[in-house]
């Protein structure tokens, strides 16, 4: 996975904004808020190839349960979802 260089993670305090520039600031009339989890996701993003490979990045980081892993997966997917939705990344 790679990031789009449309966007830049800036870090005020404990908030997390990504901020489009270039084209996709002409698109997005603002900026978007992300959860320290996805920060974390967007910062790891070009360490793994697969949605399993971040769920078990994000699990080390952690250290969750199995359980806990399993729900990590469906919101893994999710982030993924948007991310990809909005050119955030590109596989």
């Amino acid at each position: 996975m790679k990031r789009s260089k449309d966007f830049v993670l800036r870090n005020l305090d404990e908030d997390y904004f990504l901020i489009p520039r270039g084209r996709m600031a002409e698109e997005i009339n603002g900026v978007l808020t992300l959860s320290e989890t996805a920060a974390f996701i967007y910062n790891h993003i070009e360490e793994i190839e697969n949605i399993e490979g971040m769920v078990r990045l994000l699990s080390a980081h952690y250290h969750a349960t199995e359980e806990e892993e399993k729900e990590m997966n469906e919101d893994v997917k999710e982030m993924f979802h948007f991310f990809q939705e909005h050119k955030i990344i590109m596989p």
